[in-house]
């Protein structure tokens, strides 16, 4: 026996240790799709709105339990330290007593105790009767919340990659560049030296290089701060040596590529609208439930125990206790309490038109942020393959000048402007890639939620 137990255990530790593999994640060549997967289990936004999803099953339950018959015991003793007394007619003791004469009786003695049981049962109670219907829509409203947070989420961990994506690659080309200019004024040095070109053409590969050195740090900020906001999104804990090891595996020609091959469904109705017709059902359960407060109230309650009363603390001593029971059915009808009930069930009805008018607002500009998303993703994914054209056509005019400037054919003047504007080409391409990607992810979000 003791083996099984043993087996059952590390079969357990084995399926534990497998399942924290499984969402363990690659920091050193994360994917897009691994960087969303990772943040749906660790994100802290979407974790507290699960958390609040079971909090609203949690209290469905409950609920669900408060329409249970409540019974309960009592009990109770007293020691009586003075036994208070009332007066009576004496007649009722002494007939033949005067008719004014009272005399004092005292009506308990130096020990008493009851303990018994009771119940509580509301047959109809108008103020809980619904709670359980508006409970049960809060959790359909909890859920879709839930849902619309892991959407978000998707879409943020999107954008923070593709924002490292373009970083990344904005900092690899001013890397070649920093490099190429370092190189221009070591050359430039050893001609000015041997008197080969001028003070000022010195100076100016110089500052050249400086100027690239400021685009080089200013990219690596760049590129730093895209990084903490992808840990972030991630649900990852920061760290410079998770900053140092996070590479990502997709470029942003892959990430283009797998942006485009998606299917964008446009359907009828998204989570947003279904959350706001749960509202308006909601509204409506809250008002028919408050027109139920006009009507009268019938409750059960019961007890079934004993009283003890006794000079002396003897609770086994059975003569003294008295048995004591009763069952009652009590009703309760509403009459100044139905005035403030008409004005709760204005508002509310008030409340079901605010609703349902937000419901219209919401899908008519639905329906004007889709067209206008679409309708920009066309221009960005046209301008994506232009600036993209353009970024080749500069990449074969620097091989052609650089041929032509070591043949001397041109000057170094011109090679550096022929560099500066495959810079700005580089910027405008990633810039189009900038848009097109995000324009894919917020049309995708706008689909779905």
């Amino acid at each position: 026996m003791k083996k099984i137990y043993l087996f059952l255990f590390l079969l357990t530790l084995s399926v534990l240790s497998l399942s924290a593999q499984e969402k363990a994640i690659n920091i050193n060549a994360l994917t897009l799709e691994d960087a969303i997967d990772y943040s749906l289990i660790h994100s802290p936004a979407v974790t507290v709105q699960r958390l609040k999803e079971q909090q609203a099953e949690y209290k469905l339950s409950q609920t669900k339990l408060d329409y249970l018959p409540n019974i309960y015991a009592t009990s109770d003793l007293r020691r009586n330290i003075i036994i208070p007394s009332t007066p009576i007619p004496a007649s009722m003791i002494n007939p033949s007593a005067p008719e004014d004469e009272l005399m004092y009786m005292r009506f308990n003695t130096p020990w008493s105790s009851g303990a018994g049981l009771n119940l509580a049962f509301d047959i109809f109670n108008p103020e809980t009767i619904g709670r359980k219907s508006e409970q049960e829509k809060q959790v359909k409203i909890s859920q879709l919340d839930s849902r619309i947070a892991e959407n978000d989420l998707r879409a943020n961990v999107s954008q923070a990659y593709i924002d490292c994506a373009i970083a990344q690659a904005q900092l690899d080309a001013i890397t070649a560049d920093t490099a190429y200019y370092a190189e221009l004024f070591k050359e430039a040095k050893t001609l000015y030296k041997r008197e080969n070109i001028s003070l000022a053409d010195k100076n100016n590969s110089k500052m050249n290089y400086n100027a690239s050195l400021t685009r080089f740090y200013q990219a690596k900020n760049i590129l730093h701060n895209a990084k903490i906001n992808l840990l972030l999104n991630l649900g990852e804990e920061l760290s410079e040596e998770k900053l140092n090891q996070l590479e990502l595996s997709d470029d942003i020609q892959s990430l283009y590529a797998k942006m485009s091959s998606n299917q964008l469904t446009y359907g009828e109705s998204s989570l947003s609208q279904s959350r706001q017709t749960e509202l308006i059902s909601l509204s409506e359960i809250r008002t028919k439930n408050a027109v139920l407060k006009y009507a009268p109230s019938l409750s059960l309650s019961g007890y079934y125990g004993a009283n003890y009363f006794g000079k002396e603390l003897k609770l086994s001593n059975t003569d003294k206790w008295f048995g004591n029971s009763f069952v009652a059915l009590s009703l309760r009808i509403p009459i100044s309490q139905s005035l403030s009930t008409a004005k709760e069930v204005s508002q509310l009805r008030m409340q079901e038109q605010i609703e349902r008018e937000n419901l219209r607002a919401l899908q008519n500009n639905r329906v004007g942020e889709l067209s206008r998303e679409l309708a920009q993703l066309e221009t960005y994914k046209e301008n994506y393959q232009l600036k993209q054209t353009n970024l080749k056509l500069m990449s074969e005019n620097i091989v052609a000048k650089k041929l032509q400037l070591e043949k001397g054919y041109v000057l170094e003047s011109e090679f550096s402007s022929e560099k500066l504007r495959e810079q700005n080409a580089l910027q405008e391409f990633l810039q189009a890639a900038y848009d097109v990607l995000s324009a894919y992810i917020n049309l995708d979000k706008l689909m779905k939620n």
